[in-house]
């Protein structure tokens, strides 16, 4: 077996990577091109790390299970290049479903090109096609996983047309969900109405958001629960990159439709003010309660999402410098609590 120090001449041809291609499926097109599995590829490459027993799933590869200089070298493509196609970390594990676009997937079909995967799509806060504004359409994560070769790619991504088409009675708006994706997907501070905004500490904020979006009476019995996919909601914690050396935990719906549902409500609560939101229509007590009992808030966010719960914590610190922490100061704070309605 090659290893990385055995750095292979080069292959004489590879074909270019197509805008935000994934490394993996990337590397599953070439693989097809010379007739071999990726990972009899990467082994004749050289390019598979010292410790690395046995290849992850082709969409999980990145410099931890690949040499990339050894990579570099064998497709004459720049690290910097091909560090750019790997997937965002996502730990322990992926969701249930991706999104793949079927925009997208049409017009390469059409155009003769081969299908591929977009990086952006490994990502849980993607719901949104970034180039058409769309829905994704769910592909289950285990049918990825079966893949290794560029035609059953090609089979588990045209599946995603079997999957439910519509999330409710009321339309989601994929305006909102796509501009807060791209915040969430930033790997640098960014601009809410709030002010500049941490990667960690925006996520932080999405779900706090989440749990009470999820909490309303409509989630559970309206019409405007995700009734075109009633499956029983699993939300799950994700430890997703953040910055080069920080990772931001989500606690995220596992199946694609559940989280594009709760994403976009986040989203529209958070891009809007107050006034011009359509949903929620007010939150409830508890949400007030629970989003002020909530820490690590960035400055000026949790009046923006909730005046209410800003203001009760507010009248919250004036009891704490009149009682200091006495029993007059829980007396008097749970009479407090117990005026919200």
């Amino acid at each position: 077996m090659r290893t990385a120090a055995t750095r292979h001449a080069g292959l004489p041809f590879v074909p270019q990577p197509r805008p935000d291609e994934l490394l993996g499926s990337w590397l599953l097109r070439i693989a097809q091109l010379y007739g071999l599995s990726l990972t009899t590829l990467l082994v004749r490459l050289g390019t598979l790390q010292t410790g690395t027993a046995q290849l992850p799933h082709w969409f999980s590869i990145d410099a931890s299970t690949v040499n990339m200089d050894a990579l570099s070298a064998a497709t004459h493509l720049p690290r910097s290049d091909l560090e750019t196609m790997t997937p965002a970390a996502c730990r322990p594990h992926w969701p249930e479903e991706l999104g793949a676009c079927e925009r997208c997937l049409t017009e390469a079909t059409h155009s003769g090109e081969s299908l591929v995967w977009n990086r952006n799509w490994m990502s849980p806060w993607a719901t949104v096609c970034n180039i058409h504004g769309t829905l994704l359409t769910p592909v289950a994560t285990r049918r990825l996983i079966r893949v290794r070769c560029t035609e059953t790619l090609g089979a588990a991504i045209q599946s995603a047309a079997t999957a439910p088409k519509l999330l409710d009675e009321e339309p989601i708006c994929a305006s909102d969900a796509l501009w807060l994706q791209a915040l969430c997907m930033a790997r640098t501070a960014v601009r809410l109405p709030w002010g500049r905004t941490r990667p960690s500490d925006l996520a932080r904020v999405v779900n706090a958001v989440a749990h009470e979006v999820i909490s309303q009476p409509t989630f559970d019995g309206s019409a405007c629960a995700p009734t075109a996919n009633s499956r029983t909601l699993a939300v799950k914690d994700f430890a997703l990159e953040s910055t080069a050396d920080q990772r931001a935990v989500a606690s995220l719906p596992t199946h694609l439709r559940q989280r594009q549902w709760v994403l976009a409500r986040v989203a529209h609560v958070l891009r809007w003010a107050l006034e011009a939101r359509t949903f929620p229509a007010s939150w409830s007590s508890a949400s007030v309660k629970r989003m002020a009992s909530t820490s690590g808030w960035p400055q000026g966010a949790l009046a923006w999402v909730c005046p209410d719960a800003a203001d009760l914590v507010l009248q919250q610190g004036e009891l704490r410098r009149k009682h200091s922490i006495s029993p007059s100061y829980f007396k008097a704070y749970s009479a407090l609590l117990a005026s919200i309605q």
